[in-house]
């Protein structure tokens, strides 16, 4: 485990060179784009020169800026979470941004899927810079849980993480059926995003055979 200064500290670090990044590539000129995104990727282990690097620091700049608006609230529940996903304040502001998402219409589909995983008990979230992973649950129907034992998985950086658990299809990341991505050991359709100011790794199982998933 990594104390809340560090983790806060990495976590701070990271959105602002997330942002960077996509500020760079939206504002600066190619070549010198080129130059400063190549150092700065470099700072986190990335190589730009890679393909699997370069989509991987594609997709967490995607995320990285979208996550600015997620961290906003209505001023109605300003308390944030623990963002310990073992506890049932992380699972009230993982139902909330779920429920959030599913007002997008380019990310309902997923999103309802997923909130149909989390009353059937099949969501995982997965916290890898915290080596946890837990089944979520609902807590409008379990009011008396405030908290269950995580899984510990391997302690590692998202970058790793993600590669070793993105499915590939050539040069792109693949996607399934459903438009999610998809986990390369289990198989289960995968979505990498924050809730809070912090970043998680869901997934959920692929729709059988003869089911719909809306």
């Amino acid at each position: 485990m990594v104390s809340s200064i560090d983790l806060s500290t990495r976590l701070t670090a990271t959105k602002l060179a997330l942002k960077v990044i996509k500020e760079q590539e939206d504002t600066n000129s190619a070549a010198a784009s080129s130059s400063s995104r190549t150092a700065l990727l470099g700072s986190y282990g990335l190589d730009a020169s890679s393909s699997t690097n370069t989509r991987l620091a594609q997709l967490l700049a995607q995320y990285g800026q979208a996550s600015g608006d997620d961290t906003q609230t209505d001023g109605t529940d300003t308390q944030p979470s623990s963002g310990d996903i073992s506890k049932a304040d992380f699972m009230k502001d993982l139902k909330k941004m779920l429920e959030e998402l599913a007002k997008d219409p380019d990310k309902a589909s997923q999103a309802k899927a997923m909130l149909q995983a989390l009353t059937a008990g099949t969501l995982t979230v997965s916290d890898p810079a915290e080596g946890a992973q837990i089944k979520a649950w609902d807590v409008a129907s379990d009011t008396k849980t405030t908290s269950k034992p995580a899984t510990e998985i391997a302690l590692t950086g998202w970058s790793d993480f993600l590669k070793d658990h993105l499915k590939r299809d050539g040069s792109a990341y693949a996607k399934g059926a459903s438009g999610a991505y998809v986990d390369n050991i289990s198989g289960d359709n995968a979505f990498f995003g924050s809730v809070g100011s912090r970043y998680y790794y869901l997934t959920w199982p692929q729709a059988k055979n003869g089911t719909l998933t809306v």
